[in-house]
């Protein structure tokens, strides 16, 4: 999905949630406006109908709250007919009688004008006024008796509604006889309603003897709300369609035609070849100084930048090429240096021998060598540069040179060390040194006179063919002290007899939660297959080593050299 339709997404959600959100509000203040417009008419209503003579309330009161009334509107119910109950109400004169016979009305005149139910009529006619005036669905008197309430007037219901009791609804449950009720909306049998009552107070005592009451009807109310709804939401999506429409309009034009430009103008940049110039950079008509602006001009310095960036990487590619290619050069020269031509002495059964070498980098500090003093003379010799890389290999070669030519001179290993340390040390300005371990082996009787400058500890396979640890004695390294001494121990070998040793980088060899590989680690490989021939001993080596690793990057260098004497 592109950005310019995620943005018009966007857009239209938020005018949409304001929108609603604006409806929500505005339809909920209405409601409460209409409920309340209602509520106080209802409440208004109740308050006009008590506007009606006390005496005529407490006369009907009076003449229903009978014995006799009960039988006759029983005897009415009975026979379904409404004028039993109108000619006794006709019977009972008026509480304001009046003297009609000199008016020569009928007798159904006298009825209706001058008797209880001419006042009855006109308390009907009062209700009916006020109904109109106030436009409520109904308005009615009633009254309570201990705790009940009896039906008095009301213009919607027949005669047999007089005298009768009215239902308890629990909403009015906590009312006391006769007291004011509060705007109320409650469900009942005549429907979902809204009802106020005021009480009707005697003139002289100021006692409540009935309720006027209105009541308004809730579907009107809803109606009215619905009507309101619906007329707002069809504004509001009129109006939203507008907003939409424009903001997509403003949109476009200010974000997403200048984002689609800045774009493909860094797309094209993308897939240009590699040679590319301050021309390729983008050019685009955009003036604004908003952050579409900022954007543009940041895109124009990083491709300015990236220019200047693929230049100086040509340069220094082809300068790190012609760097690697004297770095191969300096390996193809240290490892022509270092013997790796096995078996070494293929006409010589006396003995077996195997080295190898990995160094760290392209070029390492570790070095090993071997060669013939004589023909009963074996010079081995194992070593390790304080550091690696190119001045490492350096300071190798300078120290290899020295120890061949001293050892060609004769003298025990000490004497050799002593010798070569004495001339490392005459120019060493970059204060690096060397560990060496130096042995001579007199082929004859199998003994073997060695040095250790330093070094790590060798193994030796002896009698129980196994190999350990020979905790022979250390001297300082070579390059540090001038006129450092050295010391001699010898190692007398039986057939079958092998000497291993190494550079620390075997042991301490590392892996990905940077644990050391360890001498009791590399005590296990040696012993894997303790009496095979050296070059398996050494393979053993290095792939329990290379296991133990595992991704981590090599370290240091790895170097390793093992004798097998058999006379």
């Amino acid at each position: 999905m592109s950005l310019s339709i995620k943005l018009y997404i966007l857009i239209a959600v938020i005018i949409l949630v304001l929108s609603i959100m604006f409806e929500a509000t505005s339809f909920y203040v209405y409601c409460k406006k209409v409920d309340d417009f209602y509520f106080s008419q209802t409440l208004r209503a109740a308050e006009a109908a008590t506007a009606i003579p006390t005496p005529y309330i407490n006369y009907l009161r009076d003449n229903i709250n009978t014995d006799e009334f009960r039988k006759v509107r029983d005897e009415a119910l009975a026979a379904n007919d409404e004028t039993i109950i109108i000619k006794w109400m006709g019977a009972i004169p008026s509480y304001y009688p009046e003297d009609l016979t000199e008016k020569q009305l009928s007798e159904e005149e006298i009825v209706q004008f001058n008797s209880l139910y001419g006042d009855y009529l006109q308390m009907v006619n009062l209700c009916e006024r006020n109904m109109e005036l106030f436009d409520e669905a109904d308005i009615y008197y009633q009254y309570m008796e201990n705790g009940i309430t009896y039906n008095l007037v009301d213009p919607n219901e027949n005669l047999f509604n007089i005298g009768s009791v009215e239902p308890p609804i629990e909403e009015f449950a906590g009312y006391g006889d006769n007291e004011r009720v509060l705007p109320t909306v409650y469900h009942s049998k005549w429907g979902w309603l809204c009802t106020a009552c005021e009480p009707i107070e005697e003139y002289n005592t100021g006692e409540a003897i009935a309720l006027a009451c209105a009541d308004t009807d809730m579907n009107e109310v809803m109606a009215e709300r619905d009507e309101f709804f619906f007329e707002s939401v069809v504004f509001i999506l009129v109006e939203l369609a507008i907003a939409i429409v424009i903001s997509m309009f403003l949109m476009r034009r200010s974000v997403t035609k200048p984002l689609q430009m800045l774009a493909k103008a860094a797309t094209d940049f993308a897939g240009g070849d590699e040679s590319l110039t301050k021309d390729d950079v983008i050019q685009l008509p955009i003036r604004s100084n908003d952050e579409i602006g900022e954007l543009y001009h940041e895109i124009q310095s990083m491709q300015n930048r990236i220019v200047d960036y693929t230049e100086n990487i040509t340069r220094i590619t082809a300068a790190r090429e012609r760097v690697d290619s004297e770095l191969r050069m300096a390996k193809d020269i240290q490892t022509s240096a270092i013997p790796k031509e096995f078996p070494a002495f293929p006409d010589r059964d006396e003995f077996e021998l195997y080295a190898c070498m990995e160094p760290a980098k392209i070029v390492g500090g570790d070095f090993y060598d071997f060669f013939l003093i004589d023909d009963d003379h074996l010079c081995l010799v194992i070593a390790d540069v304080s550091d690696k890389g190119v001045p490492a290999a350096l300071f190798m070669m300078s120290a290899k040179n020295l120890i061949n030519y001293r050892v060609g001179e004769g003298g025990t290993p000490s004497e050799i060390l002593k010798s070569v340390n004495d001339q490392l040390c005459k120019n060493n300005a970059s204060m690096m040194f060397v560990t060496v371990w130096l042995g001579i082996l007199e082929i004859s009787s199998g003994k073997m006179i060695c040095s250790n400058a330093a070094h790590e500890y060798p193994f030796v396979r002896g009698k129980d063919g196994t190999f350990k640890k020979l905790s022979d004695k250390h001297c300082l390294m070579l390059g540090t002290v001038k006129k450092a001494q050295y010391s001699d121990y010898e190692i007398l070998m039986e057939p079958g007899d092998a000497v291993f040793v190494y550079t620390d980088g075997v042991p301490e060899a590392r892996n990905e939660k940077n644990e050391f590989y360890g001498m009791e680690r590399l005590e296990e490989a040696l012993n894997i297959e303790a009496s095979a021939a050296p070059k398996k001993i050494l393979e053993n080596v290095l792939k329990a080593n290379e296991q133990f690793v595992g991704g981590a990057d090599q370290s240091d260098d790895l170097t390793m050299l093992c004798i097998e004497y058999r006379k």
